[in-house]
């Protein structure tokens, strides 16, 4: 049986997928954080809470990179980015963001198990949203940008292939 138990530290990369199977690696990824959310309706009677009921799963997500990826960009916005002689620009808050591609996203992070042995956790958001790109540039720091969006439950990986359960996530350690 294989060990149960893995300790991980430092994001080492993190990824893009399209429905197409294309894939666009996220530059110097800081931060991968889904934060789960869920909507609740509790049945009250009788002066308590007699059940609850839980829907809507889904995880709020955050991703942080140090560096500008244009093809990311493009892949989370459906915006084109354009080359010329002078450099590249793409379009940042156009209205195709106002309804933005599904993609997957993916992270991956150096570990260990109980034994030692080195591995590599892995987890992939199936359905994700990305609803808001941020920027940040300031004197004395790192140039940041921030992808904001939701990650939804679904039975099938963003090319179509049938995932095992309905989820948000799955979260693998490779050896």
């Amino acid at each position: 049986m294989a060990n149960v138990k893995h300790y991980g530290a430092g994001l080492k990369n993190g990824t893009i997928r399209l429905a197409d199977s294309e894939e666009y690696d996220i530059g110097a990824i800081v931060s991968a954080e889904g934060d789960p959310q869920v909507d609740d309706v509790q049945i009250s009677g009788d002066d308590e809470v007699k059940a609850t009921f839980l829907s809507n799963r889904r995880e709020d997500l955050t991703i942080v990179a140090n560096a500008l990826s244009f093809d990311v960009i493009q892949a989370i916005t459906g915006n084109t980015y354009n080359s010329s002689d002078d450099g590249l620009e793409v379009a940042l808050g156009t209205e195709s963001e106002d309804n933005p591609p599904f993609i997957e996203v993916k992270a991956d992070t150096t570990a260990k198990d109980d034994d030692g042995t080195a591995v590599t956790i892995y987890k992939t958001w199936h359905k994700v949203q990305i609803t808001s790109v941020k920027v940040a540039q300031s004197q004395g720091s790192e140039f940041s940008l921030e992808m904001t969006g939701v990650a939804y439950q679904t039975s099938l990986d963003i090319v179509g292939a049938a995932l095992a359960s309905k989820r948000i996530a799955t979260i693998e350690v490779d050896y």
